[in-house]
Parts: structure tokens; C-alpha cells; sequence
């Protein structure tokens, strides 16, 4: 039998949003503050060097997962605090959903499911951020702050500089569940949530993103988004307070590296190496020292040598590689 009231209620009323879509929908738009620092005032002329074609942060962090939460920008902070860390050696993570809570008491906002990107901002430098393991000091938020931070003009070469010169940046993007079903974004053709990710590199064509939304999805936690598809609101920490909580030198390996060390390898030697790595966070802490020599050591390589500045980044341990080795290790 035909309904003339529902009918006029489809036709007439906007549909309710899906329940799986709310969780996705944590990220509203920052309020503007005159007092913001742009990113372009920082770089000066540093937009007259190159720019390598290809480049990622030399930095290991851990996916994070949100769950059925609309926590993204305390994640994605929580990731930038990731990675701020271990560029002192801190082996640290934090806790995203820890950090979202104090967003929500300073926002402004306690009825609204989400929150922005300065408010977060604002928790790192002020309150800190909060270990996801505890113990004494370590496991104090205030250790664990930031200094400056500034807003980045969403320009493909602007992100792109600003991730060379002061590593992963906050982004936020308003997307669609179509266009972000796989690693390789696609611009959405009805914007259903906003969301905060991480940037921590490029390609010629893309921006490299990692997400909050586990490991299974994408790439292993990590997203390739378009150039003609920017976010709307971009963030840099500028600096970030020194914690001197260096790694546990009890736990520190000792070795000296005599062979070259490369994909397909299986030995002592190769454990050894991904000890090392793990020590100084570029091997993933979770994943096991096996001695294999494989695709997830390769890339841990090629992110200590990102670090430390050795050409050519291949993955690949020859002498240039086992010397800066041996200086930290032997």
C-alpha cells in the first residue's frame, strides 16, 4: 500500500547519516586565530632547493587504530608525538584517545562527537601527551610536549616542503567510504566525514599518508592520496621539547658490523642488525629479530640511512652503512 507521508518524508527530509559513518566523522574544521604562524614564513628561501622526486620520514611509527571512535585528531597527534620522539631515540608511543579526551575538555564543544586540530595542538604543548606504557617518569604527560607549531598552506610543493623540513604534518581531508576503500585514495564524490591522518611523505603524483584505521587497512596502515585531492586544513610542530629520556642503554646491543648485509641473507649477523635498527626505532618493535633479511628489514635500512644522511638510500648494508653502524653500535 502506497505511504504519501513517507513517501514526502523521503522526498523532502536529508537522510540520516549511517552509523558506521559517525566514527569516521571526528574532525571539524579549526577556528581561525590571528595569532596562527603560517608555514611559508618559516621555509623563506628554502622554496628555492630541489626537491627529491621521492621521500618518506626516516622514522618507523606504529599504525594506530581508532576503532569505532571518532578520536582521529587525538590519534593523529598521538602519531605526530610518535614521531617527534624517536627523532631523540625514544622508542615511546602514545595514546591517542587519551589525548582526544583533553581535546574535549578545552574544545568547546562537549556535544559534538570530534574535535580540531588546535585543540590538539594545544594539548601537546600545554598538558603533553601520555604514554601508552607507564613507569615513573616516562610515564608522565608533561615529559611529553611540544614547542611551536604553524598551519600549512594545503599547496601539493607547500606540503611537500614542509614534510622535508619538519617532518609528518596533520592533515585533515573531507572524504567519502567509496573513494577511501583502498591504499590509493580517490577525491570523493560526496563528502559524507571529515578525518584527521598523518602525512609523512610523497611521490611524484601523491602524498604518503598514514591512517588510524589498523593495519589491515590500505597499505599496511599507510594511504597514497592524489595531487589534485588536498586536505583543507594542514599542521606542522615546528619544535618539540627535548625529554632526554633516552632509550635504556642496559638494553643498547653491542657489535661490530664486518659484512655487507642485503636482501635474501639469513644469519646471526642479520639478527643482529635488526636489534639495532629496533633499538633506534627504525625496525618495527613488534616484529621479531628472525636473522631473515627481508622486505621489512630493507625498509628499516633504508630509513637509517634516510636518518643519518647515507646516499643511496637502498636497503642495501655496505660500507658507508656499516661504518655509521660500528660508530653507534661497535
Amino acid at each position: 500500500m502506497f505511504n504519501l507521508i513517507e513517501f514526502l518524508k523521503k522526498l523532502f527530509f536529508k537522510k540520516e547519516k549511517p552509523a558506521e559513518l559517525e566514527w569516521r566523522d571526528g574532525l571539524v574544521p579549526s577556528p581561525t586565530d590571528f595569532r596562527d604562524i603560517n608555514i611559508k614564513d618559516i621555509l623563506g628561501s628554502i622554496d628555492l632547493i630541489p626537491l627529491p622526486e621521492n621521500y618518506r620520514i626516516p622514522y618507523s611509527l606504529p599504525i594506530k587504530n581508532q576503532g569505532a571512535t571518532p578520536q582521529c585528531v587525538g590519534f593523529s597527534c598521538a602519531t605526530i608525538k610518535d614521531e617527534k620522539e624517536r627523532r631523540e631515540q625514544n622508542d615511546v608511543d602514545f595514546d591517542g584517545a587519551w589525548i582526544y579526551q583533553k581535546c574535549k575538555e578545552i574544545d568547546g564543544m562537549p556535544d559534538v562527537k570530534g574535535t580540531y586540530f588546535r585543540a590538539g595542538l594545544q594539548v601537546l604543548q600545554k598538558v603533553g601527551a601520555k604514554p601508552l606504557i607507564t613507569s615513573t617518569k616516562q610515564g608522565l604527560p608533561e615529559v611529553f610536549r611540544i614547542g611551536w607549531y604553524a598551519g600549512v598552506d594545503c599547496e601539493f610543493e607547500t606540503l611537500k616542503r614542509a614534510i622535508i623540513q619538519f617532518g609528518g604534518i596533520l592533515a585533515g581531508f573531507r572524504g567519502d567510504n567509496a573513494g577511501w576503500k583502498t591504499a590509493y585514495i580517490k577525491p570523493p564524490k560526496n563528502i559524507e566525514w571529515a578525518h584527521a591522518v598523518v602525512l609523512i611523505g610523497f611521490t611524484k603524483d601523491y602524498l604518503i599518508g598514514q591512517n588510524s584505521w589498523g593495519e589491515d587497512w590500505g597499505s599496511d596502515g599507510l594511504f597514497y592520496v592524489p595531487k589534485d585531492y588536498l586536505p583543507f586544513e594542514a599542521w606542522n610542530v615546528l619544535s618539540d621539547l627535548p625529554t632526554e629520556l633516552l632509550p635504556n642503554p642496559d638494553n643498547k646491543p653491542k657489535f661490530f658490523f664486518q659484512n655487507n648485509l642485503y636482501i635474501g641473507l639469513r644469519n646471526e649477523e642479520v639478527r643482529i642488525l635488526q636489534d639495532c635498527l629496533k633499538y633506534l626505532g627504525c625496525f618495527p618493535k613488534e616484529q621479531e629479530s628472525t636473522g631473515f633479511f627481508g622486505s621489512i628489514t630493507q625498509e628499516a635500512v633504508k630509513i637509517f640511512q634516510q636518518r643519518y644522511s647515507i646516499s643511496p638510500v637502498s636497503g642495501y648494508v655496505g660500507p658507508l652503512t656499516k661504518a655509521k653502524l660500528n660508530e653507534l653500535f661497535a
